[in-house]
């Protein structure tokens, strides 16, 4: 994406706020333990994932993975991370819970997730191929060779 165009600021902008939202959220829970009142079967539902210690994970997630999209390293890691959570906050806000603030803030968090995971999806591109060989971490950079689609050896 050309540092000159729009979409490179929007989409920028867009990575600030998602990081900034998931770090409050994480540090309000890690430095209150406030965990939101959410009426009928979608509190209840909350409440067991905090009995479980499933909330707080999921809320100390929040804070690394806000942090890496805040400061700009490993984007994409940090979206993939998050988006199960973001599944879930969509699904239990929009149909379960549906009060007004929750249609907001459901649809807010796949829709920033959503759209940046599509913005940087093209560094995805060598892991999508139909037929992948096996690639250890530390041989990632043969990823972006020519002829990754070939199986790789060692010489």
């Amino acid at each position: 994406m050309a540092a000159k165009s729009p979409w490179y600021y929007i989409i920028h902008w867009l990575r600030l706020y998602f990081g900034a939202h998931l770090l409050f959220s994480g540090i309000r829970y890690a430095a209150t333990g406030y965990v939101p009142d959410i009426p009928g079967v979608g509190g209840e539902w909350v409440q067991a994932n905090a009995n479980i210690y499933l909330y707080q994970t999921i809320k100390y997630l929040e804070i690394l993975t806000g942090a890496m999209l805040f400061f700009n390293r490993y984007v994409l890691l940090a979206l993939i991370l998050e988006f199960p959570a973001t599944i879930n906050i969509f699904w239990l806000n929009t149909f379960i819970v549906a009060t007004p603030r929750q249609l907001f803030t459901g649809p807010q968090e796949l829709f920033m997730n959503g759209v940046l995971l599509l913005a940087y999806s093209g560094w995805m591109y060598a892991a999508v191929k139909p037929k992948l060989e096996p690639l250890w971490i530390w041989d990632g950079a043969k990823a972006y060779a020519p002829q990754i689609g070939q199986r790789i050896v060692r010489k």
